[in-house]
């Protein structure tokens, strides 16, 4: 494979959004440590090759399956939304999104049986991610357009992945991880409307019903907003004596204001948008664990 080719494939995998998983899943890890769980470092590492490998798959699958989709785009394609362009543009062809897909489906299930050994909740969690990620792009699901994918991939980045790093460690369920981890799919939930604003007119014309084409752009930025909004009101109900998480409230507002703005003078520099989104998305979890881990050293 030429060099080209090499870093073609490597945009392909889409890497800024593999850094965010390590995050919420070394997370997760982090609260187990805060309960007084060792940390068992080849779980650890297990876990996040499985996390990893069905975020490949899903990245993959998403890639050939909206092929048709990211070819309308065009030019409104931004870092964030629009797939990764590799294919659509001619730099890579489009089996070898498939064969990729194959690949990384086969090593997530090898990962999720070794994973079912040692904890057996992980078959519940490992499943219902690897099915969820393959099934949000893939027929005949294909969850983005059901109206309800934008939550369903919330809860599987929000709340799968951090329960991941904390059931490998502990071999049980805590609720609190989902009481801590609710902010965040709220979050989450605001960030993919992002993605979508720029994606909206290749996704009504190609039937592709996401949330924002069944409500509409004007709707999709309230609705963005207000999710927005009640993701950092329950952060600080869930985690009150975090002082850290108040660094995010300014970008938040910036956030807010940048939808309404836009969303009264057209939707310009959707980029700009979307990586702020991506930047809060990852901004909650880090200082999370960046408190969680002071907490631990005092």
């Amino acid at each position: 494979m030429s060099r080209r080719k090499t870093w073609a494939f490597v945009k392909l995998t889409r890497p800024l959004f593999l850094g965010g998983a390590v995050l919420l899943y070394l997370w997760g890890a982090a609260l187990a440590w805060a309960q007084g769980s060792p940390i068992d470092w080849a779980r650890l590492l297990l876990g996040q090759l499985l996390v990893t490998a069905i975020q490949l798959t899903t990245h993959y699958a998403n890639e050939y399956y909206d092929y048709d989709v990211d070819a309308a785009i065009g030019s409104s394609r931004t870092p964030f939304s629009g797939g990764s362009g590799m294919l659509v543009s001619g730099q890579l062809d489009r089996a070898v999104a498939l064969h990729a897909t194959q690949v990384c489906l086969i090593s997530a299930v090898v990962m999720l049986v070794l994973c079912g050994l040692l904890s057996p909740l992980m078959w519940i969690i490992g499943i219902g991610a690897l099915l969820g990620g393959y099934f949000y792009s893939a027929p005949p699901l294909r969850l983005e357009s059901s109206g309800w994918g934008e939550l369903i991939t919330a809860i599987l980045t929000a709340v799968l992945v951090p329960l991941t790093g904390y059931v490998l460690q502990t071999n049980h369920f805590d609720p609190m991880v989902l009481i801590v981890c609710a902010p965040l799919v709220l979050i989450t939930v605001a960030m993919i409307l992002t993605f979508e604003f720029p994606d909206y007119p290749a996704d009504k014309a190609l039937g592709k019903k996401t949330i924002t084409v069944r409500i509409g752009l004007q709707r999709a930025a309230w609705l963005h907003n207000g999710v927005l909004i009640g993701g950092l009101a329950l952060m600080f109900v869930t985690a009150p004596n975090n002082p850290s998480l108040w660094l995010v409230v300014p970008l938040a507002v910036w956030q807010i204001a940048g939808v309404v703005w836009r969303s009264r003078a057209g939707w310009k520099q959707p980029a700009l948008l979307s990586g702020g989104a991506v930047l809060l998305a990852g901004l909650v979890p880090a200082l999370w664990l960046i408190s969680v881990m002071i907490d631990l050293a005092i």
